[in-house]
């Protein structure tokens, strides 16, 4: 299968899209921050005012997780850190220079948020397409709304606006039986978290999940997420030899995708990567004999210019 390019450009526009609505509320702190100091003379005046506190502590360069390691001196003294290597040498620039350091150390929270956001939306898109397609053919459903802890089962209902965004798990019947689609489940048997999971039971005996424990109800193990990782896949192709007792039970395409990206890392690291690092050492050899050479050149031409130099 190959990716179109208005697929791939639809797709790139989406996460720009949802990469802003993630760091907007960073965007909006600052706004308020940079409202809340206008009237300071100068950055020693952020430590008297406690409601800025956590703005200029990340701006300082602690994350939420250090914080939980840090007093209140520890964290004073960060603050003091910051004042007077960054914010004091900036001049009159020093609210404009907090807000700079805020957003860059938030950008890395973005960053990990998108991770995960992506994967999201595959499966969002996913499960609206399943719905969408049960919807056109009348077929009933049940879905499990992903709360920590109860994670209730609710009916087919008229209204399914986004209800994809917050879905653990979807049951059906077909000629066949029952059916229950569950999404992001840890599988012991290939001991990882699988995206989407297809298992042949009912409501009841899916039990939150447990269902796992019991290899003789999936039908089926698959990755999801853009960029399919091949371990997990590989993974997975093993879980349905496991599953099936059939050792033709594989996904044979992926087989061969996984040794030909194999192949190219062997060949990197046993082959192309020696001559590389032997030809990056060899220029930066060359690239300092020159520089020492021509440093000699220099001084022997200054200590030689009043004399008359003889090489016997």
């Amino acid at each position: 299968m190959v990716t179109t390019h208005e697929q791939t450009r639809a797709g790139f526009l989406n996460i720009a899209l949802e990469k802003n609505k993630v760091g907007d509320p960073y965007v909006k702190n600052a706004l308020a921050f940079k409202a809340m100091v206008a009237n300071t003379k100068g950055p020693d005046e952020f430590l008297d005012m406690p409601e800025i506190r956590p703005f200029v502590l990340t701006a300082s360069g602690l994350s939420e997780k250090s914080m939980k390691y840090l007093d209140e001196g520890d964290q004073t003294a960060a603050i003091k850190e910051l004042i007077e290597n960054f914010l004091k040498p900036s001049g009159s620039d020093y609210i404009d220079e907090t807000i700079y350091r805020y957003l860059l150390i938030k950008g890395d929270a973005v960053g990990g948020t998108m991770r995960n956001r992506i994967g999201a939306l595959g499966e969002e898109r996913l499960i609206r397409a399943i719905l969408s397609n049960m919807n056109v053919q009348g077929i009933e459903y049940d879905w499990m709304a992903n709360i920590q802890g109860s994670f209730p089962w609710a009916h087919k209902s008229c209204d399914d606006t986004e209800i994809e965004k917050n879905m653990k798990a979807l049951h059906w019947k077909n000629s066949k039986g029952d059916r229950v689609l569950g999404f992001n489940l840890n599988v012991p048997t290939v001991k990882k978290n699988v995206d989407i999971c297809l298992f042949e039971c009912d409501m009841a005996e899916y039990d939150k999940g447990k269902i796992v424990k019991k290899p003789e109800k999936a039908l089926m193990l698959g990755e999801l997420k853009g960029g399919i990782a091949h371990s997990g896949a590989t993974a997975i192709n093993a879980g349905k030899v496991y599953f099936t007792k059939d050792p033709l039970a594989i996904n044979y395409t992926q087989w061969i995708a996984f040794a030909k990206y194999s192949y190219k890392q062997l060949k990197w690291a046993i082959v192309e990567k020696p001559f590389a690092r032997e030809a990056y050492v060899s220029g930066k050899l060359e690239d300092s004999w020159k520089e020492l050479e021509s440093e000699i050149s220099e001084s022997f031409n200054d200590f030689s210019k009043d004399y008359y130099v003889v090489f016997e």
